[in-house]
């Protein structure tokens, strides 16, 4: 077929110049090393390079007769293999969303990049076979292969669609309509190219795709510390989620400068901001980002570094031998430094070291800073960015000041079951897996069970029963104990509702152990008396169970919110009585109506005389100060003999029951009470405690 169109130069050359304008821009950002990024970076040199060719291409094709025909065989071709590369680059990118440009996928992309692969191969034997194009006379032609190019951007564009209908789980969802308007695009520019080849309209898909790819990429200031000009924690763990897609291996080094704070206090905030600038500069050395280097040059006269100067030609020599390493700032006077080489990672920890040894000069205070570095070791475990960040705060304030740590595998191999447990927790929660039971608590003045107490429980998928102690830690940390606390309460509710609790199980009222986090918010009275009155309970049938240390904790907040529940008709109990710095002044400034006598108190007394005197007497107190005592941990006769004599209100132990689910609880509370004496029931008060 003959071309013979007159060709509308403006239009490549407005996108052309649209184009230069997002590098610009661009560049001009500090940018993130993940493939995405790398991407669209090398789209707009290809699609710039695109439209330059395309431009000499028509020039050529309009006045053949001025240039060489090799000349014009090679950049008619160069031409073609850019229009080729684009849609094939498309694809990549399509790959990248979902975190598929790995070895472990190279087939699938093999056979994705298959029909691109002939068809560059039939651009590269045109001359030969002039299959492709050809010119005869002054005239230029297009081949019966040619076709074959918009088969492939065709093919090219099914593929993308198909791959994000299919990963639409894995991929963004907003780069779902970036893709989508991509393959329009690119049909758009098939059926232009065949119908009005002159319009030259392919050039204005290439920038219009571009822009997309540009709005969904490009988000720096997200990734970019205010203070430090480094990038950021969510900055590191995209990075590290790209690397962990990609099988990569990396390492990770922690550094930690331990004495912001005290200039803070002596220097002031501006000194102690302008040393954490000087450590984050000294750090980015070691990165092969242009941008950064270039800051680091202006920052050096500005924060008074004298070996600034010394540190960039040293990392310059390193950056010739190995690859180079990310530096970034996780908060306040922490940094991680990622790389892909274990020598780099050794060489940085080096000059780090050597660096901390010498002072820091700022605006001529010489100060000497102290580092605390954590070397991760085995990163290759980690499933993602957050995991590692993850290990990072359990690992770091592990730490000795002023040390270096390398993560051994036994301490992988705990960190990584908190991790697990933390995530399986979370899981739970949401579908509701987690299980209460009950311990029932027995009446020394019924000789009855009439009260109990609520324990969560959580079974791991790989580690079997999980103890309360070990996996209650973990969701105070991650902030999932508040969670925990509504599912105990709304399965005590459920339980106090639905069975014959106040009949047959002469069960009076139910507390819950409440996290001091929860007892201090704002909204926990509200949300506690919605969640009961929406079971319909009686108020009077909760009472809390609070430990001695969280009253140390927020105490103006939580005694407030203690206060509005109490006036409600609420119950609180001061739990572990004994275990700790045992308060009294606790227990008449806030409105306990309970006392929980802790285990090691019970323990000592049947020990020690002494003890014994103090646990009588503890007893003898609360009683005169119209409280319950309930004493914890009796576990043979002797103990519930020793809390008879003391004259104890309620006992709690294995040596009657170990905690239940609700059946057993419901089963075990009728045997034993349908046997027991009948009593004035006037003291009768039940417990339900989570922990």
């Amino acid at each position: 077929m003959p071309v013979t169109a007159t060709f509308l130069y403006g239009v490549p050359v407005s996108a052309l110049l649209f184009l230069l304008a997002i590098m610009g821009r661009f560049i001009s950002n500090r940018q993130l090393p993940i493939l995405q990024n790398r991407i669209f970076s090398l789209a707009l040199w290809v699609g710039m390079s695109d439209i330059v060719f395309h431009i000499l291409s028509a020039l050529i094709v309009s006045h053949l007769d001025l240039f060489a025909m090799p000349f014009a065989y090679t950049v008619i071709s160069i031409f073609y293999m850019l229009e080729l590369f684009f849609p094939s680059m498309m694809v990549l990118y399509v790959f990248s969303l979902s975190r598929s440009l790995k070895k472990s996928n190279i087939g699938n992309i093999a056979l994705a990049m298959m029909p691109t692969a002939i068809c560059a191969l039939t651009i590269i034997l045109n001359p030969i076979m002039q299959g492709f194009f050809y010119f005869s006379g002054n005239t230029f032609y297009l081949g019966r292969a040619f076709a074959f190019l918009h088969l492939v951007t065709i093919f090219d564009v099914v593929i993308c669609v198909l791959y994000v209908v299919l990963k639409r789980e894995q991929v963004p969802s907003g780069s779902v309509a970036t893709v989508l308007s991509l393959s329009l695009l690119a049909c758009a520019a098939v059926a232009t190219r065949m119908q009005f080849i002159g319009w030259m309209a392919s050039s204005v898909c290439i920038a219009l795709g571009l822009l997309f790819m540009y709005f969904i990429i490009q988000k720096p200031e997200e990734k970019v510390d205010n203070l430090t000009g480094l990038l950021n924690l969510d900055a590191m763990i995209s990075y590290i989620d790209e690397l962990v897609s990609r099988d990569a291996h990396y390492h990770v080094l922690v550094v930690k400068v331990e004495n912001v704070r005290r200039i803070n206090a002596i220097f002031g905030y501006t000194v102690g901001s302008l040393t954490l600038q000087c450590v984050a500069d000294f750090l980015s050395t070691f990165s092969p980002d242009l941008k950064e280097r270039s800051r680091l040059r202006k920052n050096a006269d500005k924060y008074s570094c004298s070996e600034t100067e010394t540190q960039l030609g040293d990392a310059r020599k390193l950056e010739k031998t190995l690859p180079s390493a990310w530096a970034f700032r996780l908060m306040s006077n922490q940094f991680a430094i990622v790389s892909t080489n274990e020598e780099t990672s050794e060489n940085v920890a080096k000059s780090i070291h050597q660096r901390f040894q010498q002072p820091w000069t700022i605006r001529g205070l010489e100060l000497q800073l102290m580092e605390t570095m954590l070397d991760l070791g085995k990163t290759s475990s980690f499933s993602s960015g957050e995991e590692l960040y993850k290990v990072v705060e359990l690992m770091l304030p592990t730490v000795p000041k002023g040390d270096t740590v390398t993560m051994s595998e036994s301490v992988l191999n705990r960190v990584e079951r908190q991790i697990s447990i933390e995530r399986e927790l979370t899981s739970a929660i949401k579908e509701g897996k987690l299980e209460v039971n009950l311990q029932p608590i027995f009446s020394v003045e019924e000789g009855k069970f009439t009260v109990a107490e609520a324990l969560v429980r959580f079974t791991h998928s790989e580690f079997g029963m999980v103890e309360p102690s070990e996996f209650i830690p973990i969701a105070e940390k991650y902030g999932l104990i508040a969670a925990i606390d509504e599912f105990v309460l709304r399965s005590v509710c459920a339980f106090l509702r639905d069975s014959d609790a106040e009949k047959a199980l002469q069960l009076k009222s139910v507390s819950m152990n409440v996290s001091v986090t929860e007892l201090a918010a704002s909204a926990f009275s509200k949300k506690v008396c919605e969640i009961v009155d929406e079971y319909q309970i009686p108020h009077e049938k909760i009472v809390f169970d609070i430990t001695e240390s969280a009253t140390t904790t927020s105490y103006l907040l939580m005694a407030e919110n203690m206060q509005i529940l109490a006036d409600k008709g609420f119950r609180f109990a001061l739990d572990n009585f004994g275990s700790g710095f045992a308060n009294v002044v606790n227990l008449t400034s806030l409105p306990f109506s309970v006392v929980k006598i802790d285990r090691c108190m019970l323990t000592a007394a049947e020990e020690s005389s002494r003890e014994k005197i103090i646990f009588e007497n503890a007893i003898d107190v609360f009683r005169k100060m119209q409280m319950i005592t309930v004493v914890q941990g009796a576990e043979k006769k002797s103990h519930t003999d020793l809390c008879i004599r003391s004259s104890a209100d309620y006992v709690q132990g294995f040596y009657y029951a170990r905690p239940m689910n609700f059946e057993d609880y419901s089963a075990f509370v009728r045997l034993h009470n349908r046997q027991a004496k009948k009593r004035d029931p006037s003291l009768n008060d039940i417990i339900v405690v989570s922990d």
